[in-house]
């Protein structure tokens, strides 16, 4: 065992001068060494690699998406299609759960879990059986909050995820997407997602956890831990990819777009928690990002993916592209003329696959041949990919065992789990007392908006038939005493035909004309009602990755999209009592709905139990604790508005308007008890440069329920030799306390904690004082001086 853990986390750096005559299958394949499971995993790669053609190894580094149909007969496996499309073998399937791409109508975008996995076990069989040397294939899907895939358990999204401040919770969500992954097929998990939520314009900070390096961290560390637990992989786990190596801020905020940052600024907070990832959690992939960083895309960057990644931060794993990484460097990059040029280029900074079809990487082996490309760099990056399948176990176990899939599908003890951390994702911003709505005493409820029916989950995402929106949440838990009626109040974008969105379509935006008579109508259901529950946000089609010109998902407001605000407006005017709910992916600027609203609850996207997580704060059954894990602004100018800045961004600056502020700043979250946070303590007011010193908070709820609070635990380097942020979170726990108990919570400041890159781009701890604050969010705060001598 601690052989195999050694090997799998070396480079396999493989000479050309270990290459052996080709050995055919039919000469004793099945005695050869790459096939004996107690061998070690560096000379079964050996063996392996050394019977390989050119062009079997090429192969190994490409990809097929199994949208691209090219091995399919209408919708089954086609055995004559593979024998041509297979002839060399490959090295990974992609997203075998999703169809071809044309459905109408949601859940036909994706596989039934049955129908997935006679997918897998024929191509599996195909390549076992009826290519050279019978390499099985990875196959890699989406798990950035769940499984991507029909029926699987849908949680939150990431910045819900990140909301929770609970990092034990979360590993147990990322456990539950692994199994379901690998129980379908799945070797290679596309998560988590390691950028920092730092500019909101940006559509994909939905896949991100925060904006804050060391709350990333600790996430992402959970995520890796719960997927892909220790090495060797265990065979309900599935290798992680740490994606975007390194997205950064991009340029307005816009998809692919350039990532300009000094040294400093890329290794004090965006290489954080890759970092640490890594030297926690052993991560088997790291994906790089589409746009460039310091001025050179990721997927040609010698620079990041070599001297960064390996050298610096001690990654040992294989790098596979984003989808289209590689042709991106002709596409969108004007780097490359063409695919034989991207390949050299990527084949150079280190990129092992290509997906997701290998359109430049198909081009290797005439490249090697031409001189262009060294085999070496071809062993080594095979050698990796070898690496991962025999680990796995799949040329022991290739297949898929059908009925065991099928009994955990929707289980009882899944939907529990996406309810509980949906539950403690919800963030209460605003309460005058409205909340919680006693459902014994009786009430109209108006429920209105845009997002008050559909369970909207975010990107990449599927379906779940069992999932549940927020009306339908509220209803079932409203009890005979509540009364509720429902309006529209606004669309956002016009639906799908088939009244479903699906992310991947291009939005078609809602017409003004007609959402005014909607406003008329749910002004109407208003009236008659005593409290109002108001849901309102982002759809898919608005924020999200965005794919292309025709799908944008980056926008340049922070505004409630479209009509939205006219409905805010037209809630207030009518004077009764809102409750309002944010279903969402980025953080909004709801300046008026924040003044206005009795309560206001932060929400993202709750996954598949949404509606019922909801209804349970609504109603009291359970008490809200989550803390945000990202700055909310009052306006896009206000941008960028991340808590940890450096002092000059802002002491005495202001704008013509005001002062930039966060309409909620980073951590904040309310309850339904209150609490109180002491002070903290240290174990010595003094230690010495790489001492270690205990911190210790007191923490009491003073209400009348029993509820969560966050301690928070930031650190400040009042004198450094360069700029320091104001403050840095270097430790956080979410407690459960009944009323009046008291709670001592103690955190370790190592030498990471106040260390930093100094004037000399040295990693050191300074000599100097160190203010220590904690408190329930980034602004009410108590601290103590730390002098490090």
């Amino acid at each position: 065992m601690a052989d195999r853990l050694a090997v799998t986390r070396r480079m396999f750096i493989v000479s050309t001068a270990l290459a052996m005559p080709v050995v055919a299958m039919a000469e004793g394949a099945g005695k050869a060494l790459y096939r004996n499971p107690k061998a070690r995993i560096e000379d079964r790669v050996r063996d392996l690699l050394s019977r390989m053609t050119l062009e079997e190894k090429a192969a190994q580094m490409r990809s097929i998406a199994y949208t691209k149909s090219r091995f399919l007969e209408g919708d089954n496996f086609s055995p004559e299609k593979a024998k041509q499309v297979f002839v060399n073998g490959i090295g990974q399937i992609g997203n075998p759960s999703d169809t071809n791409g044309t459905a109408r109508v949601a859940k036909d975008a994706y596989r039934a879990v049955g129908e997935t996995i006679d997918l897998v076990n024929a191509i599996q069989r195909h390549l076992v059986d009826n290519t050279r040397l019978g390499i099985p294939a990875l196959f890699h899907e989406e798990t950035a909050h769940g499984l991507k895939a029909r029926d699987a358990t849908i949680f939150p999204i990431p910045l819900g995820l990140g909301s929770t401040w609970d990092p034990k919770l979360v590993q147990q969500a990322y456990e539950l997407a692994g199994r379901e992954a690998r129980m379908r097929g799945a070797t290679v998990a596309l998560s988590p997602v390691l950028d920092l939520a730092r500019d909101p314009r940006f559509g994909r900070v939905e896949e991100f956890f925060s904006e804050d390096p060391y709350l990333v961290s600790q996430m992402g560390i959970a995520s890796v831990r719960g997927q892909q637990g220790q090495r060797p992989l265990a065979a309900d786990k599935v290798f992680v990819t740490l994606k975007h190596f390194i997205h950064g801020a991009p340029e307005s905020g816009l998809n692919i777009g350039p990532a300009d940052m000094s040294e400093r600024t890329l290794r004090e907070n965006f290489l954080v928690p890759f970092a640490q990832v890594i030297k926690k959690a052993d991560p088997a992939v790291i994906m790089p990002s589409y746009n460039e960083l310091e001025g050179v895309p990721s997927h040609a960057n010698y620079q990041l993916l070599q001297r960064t990644g390996r050298e610096r931060l001690g990654f040992r794993g294989a790098y596979f592209s984003d989808y289209g990484g590689v042709t991106n460097l002709v596409t969108h990059h004007q780097m490359a003329a063409n695919d034989d040029d991207a390949a050299v280029l990527a084949i150079h900074a280190g990129v092992d696959a290509e997906m997701p079809e290998g359109q430049a990487y198909a081009r290797l082996p005439e490249l090697v041949r031409a001189g262009r490309i060294p085999e070496a760099s071809i062993d080594a990056a095979v050698s990796r990919i070898l690496a991962l399948k025999f680990e796995a176990g799949l040329f022991e176990n290739p297949y898929l065992n059908k009925s065991r899939a099928l009994r955990q599908v929707n289980a009882p003890a899944s939907k529990a789990l996406a309810r509980k951390v949906a539950q403690k994702s919800l963030v209460l911003l605003k309460n005058d007392g409205l909340l919680p709505i006693d459902p014994a005493k009786p009430r109209k409820i108006a429920v209105v908006g845009p997002n008050a029916v559909e369970p909207l989950f975010g990107g990449y995402s599927s379906v779940n038939a069992q999932a549940v929106g927020i009306l339908a949440g509220v209803k079932a838990a409203a009890g005979q005493a509540i009364s509720i009626e429902y309006a529209e109040g606004v669309q956002i974008v016009k639906p799908d035909p088939t009244g479903q969105h699906l992310p991947a379509r291009a939005a078609r935006y809602a017409d003004a004309a007609e959402n005014a008579v909607r406003i008329a109508q749910a002004v109407e259901v208003a009236k008659r009602s005593d409290v109002i529950l108001l849901v309102v946000g982002d759809v898919p089609e608005i924020t999200r990755e965005a794919i292309h010109a025709g799908a944008p998902g980056d926008r340049n407001s922070l505004n409630l999209f479209g009509d939205q605000d006219a409905l805010v407006d037209a809630m207030i005017a009518t004077g009764k009592p809102i409750v309002a709910l944010l279903i969402n992916g980025r953080p909004l600027a709801v300046n008026r709905l924040a003044d206005k609203a009795n309560a206001l609850v932060e929400g993202w996207y709750l996954g598949q139990e949404g509606g019922n997580a909801f209804a349970d704060i609504l109603f009291g059954k359970v008490n809200p604790g989550g803390k945000l894990p990202i700055t909310f602004p009052r306006s896009v100018g206000d941008l960028p508005i991340f808590y940890n800045k450096h002092s000059s961004a802002r002491i005495g600056q202001r704008y013509v308007e005001a002062k930039p502020t966060p309409l909620f700043p980073f951590g904040y979250g309310l309850s339904y008890t209150t609490f109180e946070m002491s002070a903290p303590r240290l174990g010595k007011s003094t230690i010495a440069v790489g001492e270690t010193v205990i911190v210790e908070v007191d923490v009491t709820n003073t209400g009348q329920r029993t509820g969560d609070e966050v301690v928070q635990l930031y650190v400040r380097d009042d004198v450094s030799s360069v700029p320091r942020p104001v403050l840095e979170l270097r430790g956080f726990e979410r407690v459960t306390l009944k009323p009046g108990e008291k709670r001592t919570v103690q955190f370790s400041l190592d030498p990471d904690s106040l260390a930093f890159w100094n004037i000399d781009m040295n990693y050191v701890v300074e000599p100097g004082t160190f203010t220590i604050h904690a408190g329930p969010n980034s602004v009410d705060l108590k601290s103590v001086k730390l002098t490090v001598a």
